[in-house]
């Protein structure tokens, strides 16, 4: 039965594709090393997610897999604002950031097809899987308050 139930919720909804997203075929495939994971470290701000077209404030800071830092946000001591879901920035923000809420801290792990894949860039090697710790500070003109609301 579940199967059949899986196979009318296909055609039901199969037919819907975001361009940013992968192909049908990928997820059959999907593994923890090819996938976008987003933890929450701090919850902040229930209900409150940016959308497409919205602008954000960030602070991050940005390391390889052996934990060398190679950016970051929070040692300039200036955030980083971009639009959601214009491609102004590697998918991996696009996508993990729209998944949190206003005021959340979370870490993002970036595969490379998520990040800057086989060419790398700067620092960055080719292949490099990254590892963000992100604060969502601001969507809009709305910013988050010294203490979250804890949800």
């Amino acid at each position: 039965q579940i199967r059949k139930m899986g196979k009318a919720l296909s055609r039901l909804f199969g037919g819907y594709r975001s361009q940013n997203q992968p192909p049908l075929s990928h997820l059959d495939n999907t593994s923890a090393e090819n996938t976008l994971r987003v933890k929450t470290q701090r919850k902040g701000k229930a209900g409150k997610v940016p959308k497409t077209g919205d602008m954000v404030r960030c602070h991050y800071v940005g390391k390889l897999e052996d934990g060398a830092i190679f950016d970051s946000s929070r040692d300039r001591g200036r955030p980083i604002s971009f639009v959601i879901g214009i491609g102004s920035v590697i998918r991996a923000w696009d996508e993990g950031v729209a998944r949190m809420c206003l005021g959340e801290r979370a870490s993002i792990v970036a595969p490379p097809e998520y990040a800057y894949g086989e060419k790398g860039t700067g620092s960055v090697p080719p292949n490099a899987t990254l590892y963000f710790d992100v604060e969502l500070l601001q969507i809009g003109d709305e910013t988050a308050s010294g203490s979250c609301t804890i949800t």
